[in-house]
């Protein structure tokens, strides 16, 4: 695997975004340059960085992997995530003679608060109040793992709510800006659910979540999942039984490497169990 790394995408107000490439070897099982998997980390839109990449070993199996930072809710409220990631992969495209990977076959991925940023990639290609003007925002395929995805057109319900310490505030609070039951929080909070922007336009998407976490509960998904199948998109869910949040299991992967071959190599899997 060649690594490409600390790679500058954006500076904005003082903060310089990097992002990390992940090449696989010249003997991979593409014949021709490889389809990326964008990956976005978790971390309640507030933690974390691009060097926990979930699926980095996914070069073994023939594909480039590229893993971004973005702005955290102690440095910028919403929408400013979801830009990064959208300048992030622009910013690949835009450069693309620089990387020997194929930026017309891009799969987003992402855990947790990653998970619905790469949900809202997936159904917000064109808005133009969050992409540079004139770039190509839309990806080919989405794999969502356990993000969350609140209902319209109000959020959830305080016993539906991430789990939080009620004396601090809340990661939704933090994340809008303002406290998300007040008007100004709930405009916000549509504006940011993936389930406002689905018409059935939307590429693939893989959902994975765990039917005991206790952070994003598995209705999250659900959710998701009846709005893409009821605008007619193809659409995958797996549950993973007893799993909590943020889990790594052998049966995840296995779902994951047959979604992975199904939409980049056309590879039928053998048939899992969706739920």
């Amino acid at each position: 695997m060649k690594k490409l790394l600390d790679i500058t995408y954006r500076e904005i107000d003082g903060h310089e975004l990097k992002l990390d490439v992940f090449l696989p070897e010249e003997d991979a099982l593409f014949s021709e340059k490889p389809p990326v998997i964008f990956w976005v980390h978790g971390g309640a839109w507030l933690a974390g960085d691009r060097k926990w990449c979930g699926l980095q070993k996914q070069t073994e199996r023939g594909y480039a992997v590229v893993s971004v930072d973005y702005r955290l809710t102690d440095v910028a409220p919403f929408p400013a995530c979801i830009e990064d990631c959208k300048y992030a992969l622009t910013f690949l495209r835009e450069n693309a003679n620089e990387y020997p990977v194929d930026l017309t076959r891009v799969c987003v991925a992402g855990e947790s608060a990653g998970g619905h940023l790469v949900a809202l990639m997936g159904v917000s290609a064109g808005h133009i109040d969050w992409e540079p003007e004139g770039s190509d925002c839309s990806v080919q395929a989405v794999i969502d793992i356990c993000g969350p995805v609140w209902k319209l057109p109000t959020v959830m319900a305080d016993d539906d709510d991430i789990n939080e310490d009620k004396n601090e505030p809340s990661v939704l609070t933090k994340l809008f800006g303002t406290p998300y039951y007040l008007k100004k929080g709930k405009q916000i909070a549509a504006a940011a659910s993936p389930l406002t922007y689905i018409d059935g336009s939307e590429p693939p998407f893989l959902i994975i979540h765990g039917d005991k976490d206790d952070i994003v509960p598995i209705e999250h998904s659900r959710n998701l999942r009846n709005a893409l199948e009821e605008a007619g998109n193809d659409v995958m869910m797996h549950t993973v039984l007893a799993g909590g949040h943020s889990f790594i299991c052998p049966t995840a992967e296995a779902v994951t490497n047959g979604f992975l071959d199904f939409v980049f190599k056309g590879i039928k899997p053998a048939t899992p169990e969706w739920t």
